[in-house]
């Protein structure tokens, strides 16, 4: 087994990078043979199997894969050897992969949409007088589902920390807050990193010493809230439109909101 792989001393960094490469849409038997290559050189077929403890017929498909995607290149000779393309070549040929692929799909869209629409529908079950919720996980499927909630707000309450606002501001969402006539924000931010919140409006926040989970309720008719976080793959939230829910952190946001004096 590759070195990388069994050794305990490279268990964080290389779970790390085996979770990019997850992330960026390779197999985990594929990402396993980029980081070997990329690690070890130009290596023949039967040596990345061996290495690697995969079959040798799959090690075929998966570098003929990898070179599809122009991850691998190949010698010409006999035995063909094979090696890696660089870490950040890797990272920026998948990043482009996914933004065309976006960018494909949103030209796709109405197309997408219309076609949707010619589909009948059978006879759905409502369910509007029920307390729904979802439980989203992964920070990126939190953040974006935070912003589709922020786009359209009329009132917006908000309980974050530092490294909340932080990423509120990263993923762009400070932006669509900032254009909510009705924002109210609860943070225990320093007051260094206040600038954050400098297009909403300093006046709409109020500044706390104790660090709570991230809470953005919009309009008191759905709220999401995280109750979990570890790193980024393990961070989960509760969406909800619970109506008692929902009130009952309103009631806690508003006693918050009070007790603490807005010069601070």
């Amino acid at each position: 087994m590759f070195m990388l792989f069994s050794n305990d001393e490279y268990k964080e960094p290389i779970e790390k990078i085996i979770r990019v490469l997850l992330d960026l849409g390779l197999t985990l038997n594929e990402a396993k043979v980029y980081v070997y290559l990329a690690k070890t050189g130009y290596r023949k077929a039967i040596e990345i199997a061996e290495s690697i403890g995969i079959p040798r017929t799959e090690t075929y498909q998966i570098l003929n894969r990898l070179q599809s995607k122009g991850l691998v290149i190949a010698t010409m000779e006999h035995p063909v050897r094979y090696t890696a393309v660089e870490f950040n070549d890797l990272l920026k040929t998948m990043i482009n992969v996914s933004m065309e692929r976006l960018k494909e799909f949103d030209r796709r869209r109405e197309e997408i949409l219309q076609t949707w629409k010619s589909l009948p529908e059978f006879a759905k079950n409502p369910c509007d007088d029920r307390d729904k919720f979802q439980i989203l996980e992964g920070r990126d499927n939190i953040y974006t589902r935070i912003s589709s909630m922020v786009a359209d707000a009329g009132e917006l309450l908000i309980i974050c920390n530092e490294v909340d606002a932080l990423r509120l501001y990263n993923y762009s969402i400070m932006d669509l807050i900032a254009k909510c006539s009705n924002v109210k924000i609860i943070s225990n931010i320093s007051p260094n990193m206040a600038s954050v919140f400098m297009d909403v409006g300093l006046s709409n926040v109020r500044r706390i010493e104790n660090s709570f989970p991230l809470v953005v309720i919009k309009d008191r008719k759905e709220m999401v809230h995280v109750i979990r976080e570890r790193n980024k793959n393990e961070t989960a939230a509760l969406w909800t439109d619970s109506t008692a829910l929902i009130e009952s952190i309103v009631v806690l946001f508003s006693m918050l909101w009070k007790d603490v004096d807005g010069s601070k």
